[in-house]
């Protein structure tokens, strides 16, 4: 990874150093799409920005994250899009290894451009395509069920086998939208020509590692072995400074071009896009955040 990371960036060099290191301090608002366990949310608060917000498709991810993130505001999502929030609220959204889970990418970009504001900042973080691609860990379950399911079931009992991967509730294999039953890689290029198609423009691209599934698969298979695993643990950190190739770090923002190619494409089906005020409780967002709905 190229980016320089500042003494008081609590994270290394990984997708929270970078992200964290690119959301400008002291702004309005920040959305986290796909909050997760919600600790990035809560380090946001040394940022000085004025709202954070959470959103997740997890039910369980919402759980945690809100009591992981001191209460802050955590959403629960019934399903993608639209996104229950006014046009340009945010002043920077993270959407960070969510975006290769998602059926949806173009609607959820769309929408993502829709509440940013014109001069906010997204910052896209996704597995990218290389060489070692093929050896991601995240698609095992769709490449082999039947093994991952035996593989699986040797730690944990079946029942949470079957609400995770067979009837997950929030409509999920594992961490992936059923509807796109795999876990996708992007080029720079790709991610590029996604965000431009929905109203965004790459400013600049970053990244790590190169090795990284061949010393995580190492990893995995060094079981309880102490010093091997301590030396796979450095291979990867050093892996992870030295390149930049199998995960792909985008800093994206709207452009005057971009905004106006934006508007041309939603300009039928703007005034009835992103109000599912229905499926949340924005309202109160709204009001933590001082904006009038």
């Amino acid at each position: 990874m190229h980016t320089k990371l500042d003494t008081d960036n609590p994270y290394g060099c990984d997708r929270y150093g970078f992200a964290w290191q690119q959301i400008p301090a002291g702004g309005t608002t920040h959305l986290d799409f796909g909050c997760g366990n919600g600790r990035f949310l809560k380090s946001l608060k040394h940022k000085g920005i004025k709202c954070l917000v959470g959103v997740d498709v997890s039910q369980e991810a919402v759980k945690q994250a809100y009591h992981a993130s001191g209460g802050l505001e955590v959403i629960h999502l019934t399903q993608t899009t639209p996104l229950p929030f006014p046009d340009k609220l945010f002043s920077s959204i993270t959407l960070m290894d969510v975006l290769e889970h998602v059926a949806e990418q173009g609607a959820l970009l769309n929408e993502l451009c829709r509440v940013l504001q014109d001069d906010g900042t997204l910052i896209v973080t996704v597995p990218g395509h290389h060489f070692f691609s093929f050896l991601d860990i995240g698609n095992f379950k769709f490449r082999f069920p039947r093994l991952h399911r035996w593989f699986y079931c040797r730690k944990h009992p079946i029942e949470k086998y079957e609400k995770r991967y067979a009837a997950n509730p929030d409509g999920l294999i594992g961490d992936v939208s059923a509807a796109k039953h795999w876990h996708e890689h992007f080029s720079p290029d790709r991610l590029a020509a996604l965000l431009e198609e929905n109203g965004l423009d790459a400013v600049s691209f970053d990244g790590t590692g190169y090795f990284t599934r061949v010393l995580k698969i190492a990893d995995l298979l060094a079981g309880r072995f102490g010093p091997l695993r301590a030396a796979i643990k450095k291979s990867i950190t050093w892996d992870a400074h030295q390149f930049h190739t199998a995960n792909v770090f985008c800093v994206a923002r709207k452009s005057a071009a971009s905004c106006q190619k934006h508007e041309e494409h939603v300009q039928d089906d703007h005034d009835s896009t992103g109000h599912n005020i229905e499926t949340a409780d924005p309202q109160h967002v709204l009001q933590r955040c001082g904006v009038d709905e």
